[in-house]
């Protein structure tokens, strides 16, 4: 299967596109729009189908099917919409409203920093944003029309571009990874339609909080070794972090040698409070 590493003019950054598995996958770590920040595995997304939709006025608008310039264009729902192909989205303008489709990232996967995902994603989708609108302003100087540009129910609330609809596809990440390649299964946030080695998310916010928290799990063993090392370094911290650390009658074992660090007084103490914890 093929693989290619291509580079966007328009966006004058790397990206990785076409990548059919993950072991096939030629990374470069580079994520479009920021620096990539080697401190945890990159996963791939794919944001398919990314929605934006304005206000549309149909005065001097002058629709034409076929070929026109670089765009393809015809009606569809009876005569009611039409609908536009070119530039890297799909154009459907409905009575009030133009909806504008993302089709420039259809195949492309983009490596993403699993522990600032919620920035990374951001900032992609802002990229592809500023290109939709540009080629919408394209397709308004060739069929007419007008509009202000601003994307409906994002007014003033900018954080909102992780609730836009969207297809958002994730792979490359540990548990994804592990899941039979047969399974498939669907949920109100996400679903697994296909034989393939990818999951896919109604909305980037719900990408961005699964790769932050699948980071949080791959650094959890290296944050808890560092708050014992604060504790056990700091004497009057020692008892309180055992005493965390004991659930059940058979930790004490395990914590032997924290234990005999302490100061006898604190054994005393310990000793104590795991026999009144414990006894039956």
């Amino acid at each position: 299967m093929e693989n290619k590493t291509k580079i966007s003019e328009a966006h004058n950054e790397s990206y990785i596109g076409t990548i059919k598995s993950p072991q096939e996958t030629p990374f470069n770590h580079t994520m479009v729009g920021s620096k990539q920040k080697k401190t945890t595995s990159s996963s791939l997304y794919n944001p398919h189908n990314y929605r934006l939709y304005f206000s549309f006025k149909k005065e001097q608008f002058n629709p034409e099917e076929g070929m026109v310039g670089v765009w393809l264009g015809k009606y569809k729902n009876h005569g009611s919409e039409f609908t536009a192909v070119g530039e890297g989205i799909r154009v459907t303008i409905k009575k009030t409203q133009a909806e504008i489709i993302n089709k420039l990232t259809e195949q492309e996967w983009f490596a993403v920093n699993r522990a600032s995902a919620r920035t990374e994603i951001t900032e992609l989708l802002q990229t592809i944003e500023t290109k939709c609108i540009a080629s919408f302003k394209s397709f308004i100087e060739v069929y007419g029309g007008s509009t202000d540009y601003k994307i409906l129910h994002r007014e003033e609330r900018p954080n909102l571009i992780l609730n836009t609809k969207s297809d958002n596809k994730v792979m490359h990440e540990p548990y994804i990874d592990s899941l039979p390649l047969d399974m498939t299964f669907e949920t109100s946030i996400v679903k697994k339609a296909y034989k393939e080695s990818n999951i896919e998310f109604k909305e980037p916010i719900y990408v961005a909080r699964y790769l932050e928290n699948s980071a949080l799990n791959e650094f959890a063993p290296q944050i808890a070794e560092a708050i014992k090392q604060v504790a056990m370094s700091n004497p009057g911290e020692r008892l309180r972090y055992i005493k965390s650390q004991i659930n059940k009658f058979t930790d004490v074992k395990a914590l032997y040698s924290e234990i005999m660090v302490l100061e006898q007084v604190d054994k005393n103490c310990l000793s104590d409070w795991i026999f009144e914890r414990f006894k039956t």
